[in-house]
């Protein structure tokens, strides 16, 4: 069964539920998993802060924007999570804030912790990242409208949003590049510790990242298998057998 047909079955199947209630439930679902996220902070580190709450935020960040790539493959293999498909817009745009709200308090309100502008001289490989992705998400939330979708068409609106993977692997590179020895550090420490929540954050996304090639290959697969079918089941053009009786063309 083709992608769009199979997802179009399950909104089919979904009940409706208004836009608002959908907004409700992600954020509150957003604030649980922000609340989890400082929880474990405080545990690793003992305190709790707005440097701390700021990791906080980008942890939910990556939790949302990953849950809104992984339902179409989710949906596509399990069918216990169904009627979660029609949140995959606003777990993303929800996410989407939540990242611009960690940018903001990263440039702006930890001046003690981010230094303008020597710590992003320092860190100029992160920050192009962080940029590239931050870019696309930008250009995936305004597409996201319903209106650029009839624009564009559905077939080039779900390409064009099939980017954010790329941002989103742009975002693990730069957490790769910001916290690469804290994970080594903690590796190498000997200690029963939790890790880092980075480093949960990163592992989280790869795994988004490696079901989507997954989904990928198996609709590749399956639509070979219908074209394999479907070139079976056509007949053999008939070619015309001339006789010796065919009437012989006029002079």
């Amino acid at each position: 069964m083709p992608f769009q047909e199979r997802f179009n079955q399950i909104v089919k199947k979904t009940k409706p539920v208004s836009p608002l209630r959908m907004w409700i439930n992600t954020l509150v679902f957003s604030v649980i998993t922000f609340v989890l996220g400082s929880l474990y902070l405080f545990v690793r580190r003992g305190d709790f802060d707005l440097y701390i709450a700021n990791k906080a935020f980008a942890f939910v960040s990556i939790i949302l924007i990953g849950l809104s790539f992984a339902l179409s493959g989710l949906c596509y293999f399990w069918d216990f999570v169904d009627t979660k498909i029609i949140y995959r817009k606003v777990l993303g745009l929800v996410g989407f804030y939540y990242s611009v709200i960690h940018i903001f308090v990263s440039l702006f309100l930890l001046p003690n912790k981010f230094p303008l502008p020597s710590w992003v001289l320092g860190h100029i490989p992160t920050m192009i990242f962080a940029t590239l992705g931050l870019i696309i998400f930008i250009v995936m939330a305004v597409v996201s409208n319903d209106d650029v979708m009839h624009e564009l068409g559905s077939k080039r609106w779900r390409q064009t949003l099939r980017v954010g993977y790329l941002a989103y692997i742009f975002v693990m590179i730069h957490f790769g590049l910001l916290k690469y020895n804290s994970w080594i550090a903690w590796s190498n420490s000997g200690k029963f510790d939790l890790p880092p929540l980075s480093l949960i954050e990163i592992i989280f996304a790869g795994i988004v990242v490696i079901l989507r090639i997954i989904l990928e290959i198996a609709i590749r697969r399956r639509r070979a298998a219908r074209q394999a079918e479907a070139a079976e089941v056509q007949p053999e053009p008939q070619t015309q057998v001339q006789t010796d009786t065919e009437t012989p063309p006029q002079e």
